[in-house]
């Protein structure tokens, strides 16, 4: 049975009970903005109606660590390893200065910085269109909550 408290019908999501007016409950898509500053994915969540019953919103399993935030909390904070290493041969470059027999020692260091950094350069980038990607989500709180 669809349970009504003025005007509000009985929404269920994750075994908690929300009353949410009819305007917002009757339409999915409102349904599913007011829920998504809960939690993002519940932007594409299932809604499952049955007469008489009060209305269940299903979170739909989503691939793990694909989301914009997650790449965001997974990336490591570091600076560009070849990066890193121009500012240290600057440096020593500064102090003692650099002779050919120094900069052909670190030859393989400088070929691994650069390899380093197009691997994080490319993974940087795969964080920004990540980002471009993801849908603004709505900020309202459903009444309620």
């Amino acid at each position: 049975m669809t349970t009504t408290n003025s005007n509000k019908l009985l929404v269920i999501y994750e075994g908690q009970q929300h009353w949410i007016p009819e305007a917002i409950a009757f339409d999915d898509q409102l349904l599913r903005d007011a829920f998504t500053p809960l939690c993002a994915e519940l932007a594409n969540a299932d809604i499952e109606r049955q007469p008489g019953e009060p209305i269940h919103i299903i979170k739909k399993p989503g691939k793990k660590g694909a989301s914009s935030l997650d790449s965001l909390i997974v990336a490591p904070e570091e600076i560009n390893p070849a990066v890193q290493m121009c500012y240290q041969m600057r440096q020593r470059q500064v102090i003692t200065g650099i002779d050919w027999q120094y900069a052909g020692q670190l030859s393989v260091q400088i070929e691994e910085a650069i390899t380093a950094g197009t691997e994080f350069s490319e993974s940087l980038n795969q964080t920004l269109k990540s980002l471009i990607a993801c849908t603004p989500t709505s900020s309202v709180i459903p009444e309620g909550f």
